[in-house]
């Protein structure tokens, strides 16, 4: 088996909707970096393999990897005769890294050393993925709840209301903020979606020497990943420079109703993370009719929404 070229590992995470794909394509157009598609089934598949241990079956998992329906996402060939029989006597990081340099190297970037990994849940998994790479490090890409829930309610996966996104965002920050609390400084650092896309060049010369990279001019245009086809649509911004009127979008986008229901759902979280209130105490909660028909939304989008991610996706499961 050839040396595999990946020696480090870049694990951008945070709640979905924050710019982990922005980010992941100004670290990809790096020349030491490659940015795969979203990895979801890497720790997934982990509960059917008896979890993270030295003595996984790479047969199975790599068998796991091939079926899982985010992997068809990378249009990539994992035959059997693709695969150097030394990789699987090797280990499950090893496994990983090798995949990540087929894929590299289909999308001209045979030489990089460092895998930038852009998928959001990332963060759900700090711990366990420093464990899996040593030497990995950590992005925590935080962006304002409220632009969050704007960007990801019209989407056909997710939640589709405030009181459904106010929680869902919380719940994806705890897991950052309390990965920051548990990895070293050097193993973790957090940016927010505002600095990088209203200071792209001084966001990215900290983040790379957090990374012990040499800042690239061409990072800044954010062209170093192209999305596959499945999430294409969703992403119709990578590639073009960062706007810095994305930052703010949220507030002409968003009805005044809206974000007060936001901001009296998440109380002080926003303060925290110096996000400024627009309501602060005087924010009034949902009423029980704003309960019902949130409730009645929800019902009547995951019929929609199960709809349009199936004409998007159907392909992927009945593909072999």
């Amino acid at each position: 088996m050839r040396d595999v070229p990946i020696q480090r590992q870049v694990f951008i995470g945070g709640c979905s909707r924050s710019g982990t794909t922005l980010l992941g394509a100004m670290l990809g157009a790096h020349s030491a970096c490659a940015t795969s598609p979203e990895s979801h089934f890497k720790m997934r598949i982990l509960p059917e393999l008896g979890g993270l241990h030295p003595d996984i079956d790479l047969s199975a998992a790599l068998e796991l990897i091939r079926k899982h329906w985010r992997f068809r996402i990378w249009e990539m060939d994992v035959s059997d005769q693709a695969v150097p029989a030394e990789l699987l006597k090797s280990d499950y990081a090893t496994l990983l890294n090798w995949l990540v340099a087929r894929y590299a190297a289909t999308q001209g970037d045979a030489d990089a050393t460092i895998w930038v990994d852009h998928t959001p849940e990332n963060i759900s998994y700090a711990r366990s993925l420093v464990e899996l790479f040593p030497q990995a490090r950590i992005i925590h890409l935080v962006r304002d709840g409220r632009a969050v829930a704007s960007s990801i309610m019209p989407l056909d996966w997710g939640p589709n209301t405030m009181m459904k996104a106010a929680p869902y965002w919380l719940a994806a920050l705890s897991h950052g903020l309390a990965a920051e609390r548990y990895l070293r400084p050097e193993q973790i650092i957090r940016v927010t979606y505002e600095d990088l896309v209203c200071y792209p060049e001084e966001t990215l010369k900290t983040l790379c020497e957090f990374l012990e990279i040499d800042y690239q001019p061409a990072m800044a245009s954010a062209g170093g990943f192209k999305p596959p086809d499945y999430t294409v649509s969703q992403h119709q911004l990578i590639g073009q420079a960062p706007n810095a009127a994305r930052a703010t979008k949220w507030e002409r986008d968003l009805s005044p109703r809206q974000i007060e229901i936001f901001e009296s759902l998440t109380r002080d979280f926003l303060h925290y993370l110096d996000y400024p209130l627009k309501y602060g105490l005087a924010a009034r909660e949902p009423g029980p009719a704003e309960t019902l028909w949130t409730e009645l939304r929800e019902f009547y989008r995951l019929g929609i929404n199960g709809l349009r991610w199936l004409l998007r996706s159907y392909r992927l499961w009945l593909r072999r």
